[in-house]
């Protein structure tokens, strides 16, 4: 990396190199295909539930194309905000090594607050994308 000294003699680099070096993590160049994968019921009695999820969720990356750098999936209510799994896709986010988080549902990410959580992955750099909106099984479903 080529540094420039400035007068005062402090050292200037150009952003595109930092940029090109941001984006490689272990030697692997990170593209939009990197994807986080994040399945998640609220009980024990739902396991088959998340095993559907997960399985579908796997279905559906491959048919895009896409490359699952981190299969994440729990067993928490969406109200936790203590969840081990959906802190792993949040680091994951933050270190730039993912692209896209794909859920089922909006829900599965989150009970409420869901466009919080969207505008903070935009904000470092990574998508959410939802695979079945709550628009076609009708309106928006609310919790009472």
């Amino acid at each position: 990396m080529n540094d420039h000294r400035t007068v005062g003699g402090h050292r200037r680099y150009d952003s595109a190199e930092i940029e090109q070096l941001l984006s490689v993590s272990d030697g692997v160049t990170v593209t939009e295909k990197d994807v986080a994968l994040y399945a998640r019921v609220s009980t024990q009695k739902q396991v088959e539930n998340l095993t559907r999820q997960h399985e579908w969720l796997t279905e559906v990356c491959g048919e895009r194309g896409y490359r699952i750098v981190l299969d994440c999936s729990e067993i928490a209510s969406g109200l936790n905000d203590n969840r081990r799994q959906f802190f792993k896709i949040i680091d994951a986010a933050c270190k730039g090594e993912v692209k896209k988080v794909v859920v089922e549902h909006r829900d599965r990410l989150t009970r409420f607050g869901f466009r919080t959580i969207e505008q903070f992955f935009k904000g470092v750099g990574c998508a959410v994308e939802v695979l079945e909106q709550a628009e076609e099984k009708g309106e928006h479903e609310e919790l009472v």
